[in-house]
């Protein structure tokens, strides 16, 4: 089913940006494979998080989504058109169906970002079991004209400064380590790294290679995680 999610996405970019564009997401994506599936973790307890500021979001609105029914036409459909939106819509039912919220920040009324929070699991295997009270945050999007305006480590401190409010323990979430952006972004917020780690599937089983932080030879130190 991945394999066909990608040939549709793959074709749906084709569509919308060119040969040109597509040739050059091609390129970056072959970049990504040659740099590894790294992701570095993170870590935030919230049994002693504070939130800073009342809120560094301003004037923009945080509302929070439990089911797809909550959610408004406009911005349903500006979410599916990010990407291909059959699979959009499969996955956005997925997600709810799983228990998971979806927080939308909008500014004068027009959604600017979104990101997902599950509890108690992650929405795909991960790289370590979660915790009946950990929070795990995931698939987070500024839509490109509003890029910049540091929306998203805003939104990410908003929801953990919610989280802690409802006693939640834990909270993780993972970047990919070439996303120099959000890399960027994380360390605007109250995030640990705790280790980077590679992610492998076989036959329905997860098997997760840890590497130590900051080890220059990362050879050196890794550990391998039994299959989850």
């Amino acid at each position: 089913m991945r394999l066909l999610d990608s040939v549709v996405r793959f074709c749906q970019y084709l569509k919308r940006h060119g040969f040109r564009s597509t040739l050059d997401r091609l390129v970056l994506a072959c970049k990504r494979v040659r740099n590894g599936n790294r992701y570095v973790l993170y870590c935030c307890d919230l049994t002693t998080f504070k939130p800073g500021a009342p809120d560094d979001l301003n004037c923009a609105k945080v509302e929070r989504k439990e089911t797809g029914h909550e959610l408004e036409e406009h911005d349903l459909s500006k979410i599916l058109n990010v990407w291909n939106p059959a699979i959009a819509r499969r996955r956005l039912a997925e997600r709810f169906e799983r228990g998971a919220s979806l927080w939308l920040v909008k500014l004068d009324g027009k959604l600017a970002a979104y990101g997902w929070t599950l509890i108690g699991q992650a929405i795909e295997p991960h790289f370590f079991p979660l915790g009946p009270y950990d929070a795990h945050l995931f698939d987070y999007f500024v839509f490109p004209e509003y890029r910049g305006r540091r929306i998203n480590p805003a939104l990410v401190n908003h929801i953990l400064g919610r989280l802690a409010a409802e006693m939640r323990h834990r909270a993780f979430i993972e970047v990919a380590e070439w996303n120099i952006s959000q890399l960027s972004s994380i360390r605007r917020t109250p995030f640990q790294p705790i280790g980077r780690a590679r992610r492998f599937s076989f036959f329905g089983k997860t098997l997760v290679v840890w590497e130590r932080m900051g080890q220059e030879n990362p050879s050196t130190a890794r550990t391998i995680t039994r299959a989850l």
